[in-house]
C-alpha cells in the first residue's frame, strides 16, 4: 500500500510568532522581555500546547513574552548554547518540562528508552530526564537574580513529596529539588497574569492561590492542615494514604492550605482558584494562534505532535470521572469549564479560512468529548462532593446529563454547518455511560447524541475506554462495570447496521493496574476472544504522582475504601497480562499459554489456538487475515 505523504503546514513568517531569538525581538522593536517561558517542547503555536497558550494570553495583556523552546539544542549556525538565544526577562522566567511529563516522554512503562519524542523537532529524542529540575538549574545560571516559576504536567503532580516510579522511592517536592521560587499547579493562565501584576508592582510572590511555595516554619499559617513530612513518607510510604486524602479533601475552593515539612523548611500548597468562567475560557482560546510550528523547525521536518491536533477544536477543560490512573482531576479540576458556543463557532470559521484547511475538523472535544456543558451547582462552584463520585458506581442524578448531551449534539451540528466545513468529527474519547438518559421518564434510553455521532461525526471509529472486563478491577479503577460497555457495544452495532455504516469501536485497555490478578487478566482475555478482537495498542499502568492508582501501587491498599489489593509489579507478570490482550500477535503465543497455565485456565488453550489459527489464516493472494486493530460492527 502506497504511504501517503504527510502534509506540512505552510510556514508563517517568524515575526508572527512569539520571539524565540534576539533577532525576532529586534524585528518587533523590543530591547527586553517581560517574561521568558522555557519548555522542552519545540515551539508550536497552537492552543493544545500549554506554554505558547500562556504566552499568547500574556501577550494580549500587553506583556513582552519570549519562548525559549528545546533550550539544550545549540544554534545550528553559531554553535552557541540555546540558552543564549534570548536575554534575561524583566519580571520572571517560567519553566515547564513540556506538554507531557519528561520521564513518560523518555521511557516506556517497562523503563526502556523511547526512540521518538513527537513534541520535539523531527521527533528526535534529547529531552533531559526530570526536565523541570534541569531547566530550572540552567535558568538560575543564565538569568541570575530573576524569579523562576515552575509549572506544567511534570511539576504540578509533584508539588508535594511523591512516589517516583523510575527510582521506586519517595522523592521530595519538585519545588525543593528544582530550587524554584514558586510552583504553579493546575491550569496556569490566571496565576501567570497575577504573577506579572505582582512583580510589576514590586510585590512578593507569597500566598498566591493555586501555587506552592517553600517557607520557614515561622511562616506556616496557624490554620494550615499538616500532612506527613517528606522524611516521614520516605520512612513509611503507607503514609501516602493520609497525604492523598488530604490533597483530595482540600482540592476545592475554600480548602485549607496544606503544609508539608522538608527538613527545616515547609512546602505550602495554597487551595485552588474557582473554576474559570465561560468568558475566561473563551479568552484563552480566542487568541491569534497560527496553528503551526515555528519555521526554525522546518529543517528538522517539523513537529510530529502538531498533525493530530492541528485542525481540532478544544471545547472544554476538566474531567469529573476520577479514574484512578489519571491526574486530570488534580490538574484541570473536576469542574467542567466549557467554552461558549459562540467561541467554538468562531474558531471553526477561522479554521475554514486557513489556507491549508481541507474541510475536515478532526475533533470537537476535550478530555472526554461529551462532558462539554455538563456539571452541577457544586462542581460549578469548585466544591465537589467528597462522599459521592460523579460517575461511579453510576451517574449522579445531580448532573445535567440529558441537557448537556443535547447541547453538545446541537453544537456539533452547528460546527458542521460552518461555511467551508465538510466534516466535524469527534476523535476525543466518549464516556459511553453518559450516552444513556438520566431523566426518570426516559432513564436508560439512548440519547439522540449516540445516533448523531455515528451518522454525522465519526470518521470510521469511535474511541471508548472500558479499560478492563473484570468487575473487581473496574471497581478498583473507579470505572463502570463491563456490562455497561457491552450494552452500549450492542446498541452501537445495531445503529451501525441500521444506518448502513461499516464503522468500528476502538477500545483502550490497561494491564498491570493494582488489583489485577492473572485470573482477572484472563477475564478480559475471554471477552476479547469472544469478539475475535485484539487491540493494537495496550496501555501498561504507570503509577503517576498524585493519582489514586499510584497510592494503590505503593501501599497495596485503596486510599478511600481501605480495601487491600494485589499489585502486579514484576516485569514478567506485566508481559503476560499484556500478551493476553495482544493475543493475535504470533510472538505472544507462548506467553499466552504460560499466562493461562499460571491462572489455572488451561481449558482456554484449545479455543485460543483455534482463534489464533483463524486470525493468521491466509486469504486471497497469500494475505493474512488479522483484524487485531478494530472491532467491526458486522
Amino acid at each position: 500500500m502506497k504511504q501517503q505523504r504527510r502534509a506540512q503546514p505552510a510556514s508563517a513568517p517568524s515575526s508572527l510568532f512569539l520571539p524565540r531569538t534576539r533577532a525576532e525581538m529586534a524585528r518587533r522593536g523590543w530591547d527586553e522581555l517581560d517574561v521568558l517561558l522555557v519548555t522542552g517542547d519545540a515551539y508550536v503555536d497552537h492552543p493544545s500546547f500549554g506554554v505558547p497558550a500562556i504566552g499568547r494570553l500574556l501577550e494580549k495583556r500587553g506583556y513582552r513574552v519570549g519562548i525559549l523552546d528545546v533550550p539544550e539544542l545549540a544554534d545550528p549556525v553559531t554553535g552557541e548554547s540555546g540558552w543564549l538565544r534570548l536575554p534575561a526577562p524583566r519580571l520572571w522566567v517560567g519553566v515547564s518540562a513540556g506538554t507531557i511529563d519528561s520521564m513518560v516522554t523518555n521511557y516506556t512503562a517497562a523503563k526502556k528508552r523511547r526512540s521518538q519524542d513527537v513534541y520535539r523537532p523531527g521527533g528526535q529524542v534529547g529531552r533531559p530526564n526530570r526536565a523541570t529540575i534541569a531547566y530550572t538549574a540552567a535558568a538560575r545560571h543564565h538569568f541570575p537574580g530573576v524569579p523562576v516559576v515552575i509549572g506544567g504536567l511534570e511539576a504540578g503532580p509533584r508539588r508535594l513529596a511523591y512516589f517516583d516510579y523510575w527510582e521506586e522511592k519517595i522523592r521530595r517536592s519538585i519545588l525543593v529539588d528544582a530550587k524554584a521560587d514558586l510552583l504553579v499547579w493546575g491550569m496556569g493562565e490566571r496565576t501567570a497574569l497575577e504573577i506579572c501584576e505582582r512583580l510589576s508592582r514590586g510585590e512578593r510572590l507569597h500566598g498566591l492561590t493555586q501555587t506552592c511555595e517553600l517557607v520557614p516554619e515561622s511562616q506556616v499559617p496557624p490554620d494550615a492542615r499538616r500532612v506527613p513530612s517528606f522524611e516521614a513518607l520516605a520512612a513509611d510510604p503507607m503514609l501516602s494514604i493520609e497525604l492523598f486524602n488530604a490533597v483530595r479533601e482540600e482540592n476545592r475552593v475554600g480548602g485549607r492550605v496544606l503544609a508539608q515539612t522538608h527538613g527545616s523548611r515547609v512546602v505550602l500548597q495554597h487551595p485552588p482558584l474557582p473554576p474559570s468562567t465561560p468568558d475566561e475560557v473563551d479568552e484563552y482560546y480566542d487568541l491569534p494562534f497560527l496553528r503551526a510550528w515555528h519555521p526554525d523547525h522546518d529543517a528538522a521536518g517539523g513537529v510530529p505532535a502538531l498533525e493530530p491536533v492541528r485542525w481540532s477544536i478544544n471545547t472544554h477543560r476538566g474531567c469529573m470521572a476520577d479514574c484512578t490512573f489519571c491526574s486530570i482531576t488534580f490538574h484541570q479540576g473536576r469542574s467542567i469549564q466549557s467554552r461558549s458556543e459562540a467561541s467554538i463557532l468562531r474558531e471553526a470559521a477561522q479554521l475554514s479560512e486557513h489556507l491549508d484547511f481541507r474541510g475536515t475538523i478532526t475533533d470537537v472535544g476535550g478530555p472526554t468529548a461529551n462532558m462539554w456543558g455538563m456539571g452541577c451547582k457544586l462542581l460549578e462552584a469548585g466544591k465537589p462532593c467528597l462522599n459521592r463520585d460523579c460517575l461511579s458506581p453510576d451517574v449522579c442524578p445531580a448532573l445535567r446529563v440529558d441537557t448537556a448531551s443535547e447541547g453538545y449534539r446541537r453544537l456539533l451540528a452547528e460546527v458542521k454547518r460552518t461555511k467551508g466545513v465538510k466534516h466535524a468529527f469527534v476523535q476525543s474519547g466518549i464516556r459511553y455511560d453518559m450516552l444513556f438518559s438520566q431523566k426518570p421518564a426516559t432513564k436508560g434510553e439512548l440519547l439522540p447524541l449516540h445516533r448523531d455521532l455515528i451518522a454525522n461525526h465519526t470518521s470510521g471509529r469511535i474511541k471508548l475506554a472500558p479499560e478492563h472486563a473484570s468487575p473487581d478491577v473496574l471497581a478498583v479503577m473507579n470505572k463502570p462495570g463491563f456490562e455497561v460497555y457491552e450494552r452500549y457495544e450492542a446498541a452501537y452495532k445495531e445503529t451501525c447496521q441500521d444506518l448502513g455504516r461499516d464503522q468500528h469501536l476502538v477500545n483502550y485497555f490497561i494491564v498491570g493496574h493494582p488489583g489485577t490478578t492473572m485470573q482477572d487478566a484472563v477475564v478480559l482475555f475471554e471477552k476479547l476472544l469472544e469478539r475475535n478482537y485484539s487491540p493494537e495498542q495496550v496501555q501498561e499502568f504507570i503509577p503517576l504522582p498524585m493519582t489514586r492508582g499510584c497510592v494503590q501501587y505503593v501501599c497495596g491498599r485503596d486510599p478511600i475504601s481501605g480495601q487491600e489489593l494485589y499489585v502486579p509489579k514484576g516485569g514478567r507478570e506485566r508481559r503476560l497480562q499484556k500478551a493476553l490482550v495482544r493475543w493475535k500477535d504470533p510472538e505472544n503465543r507462548l506467553l499466552v499459554e504460560e499466562a493461562l497455565g499460571v491462572a489455572g485456565r488451561k481449558d482456554l488453550l484449545e479455543p485460543f489456538h483455534r482463534a489464533l489459527k483463524r486470525a493468521l489464516a491466509p486469504r486471497g493472494r497469500g494475505e493474512r487475515v488479522d483484524v487485531a486493530d478494530l472491532d467491526t460492527c458486522g
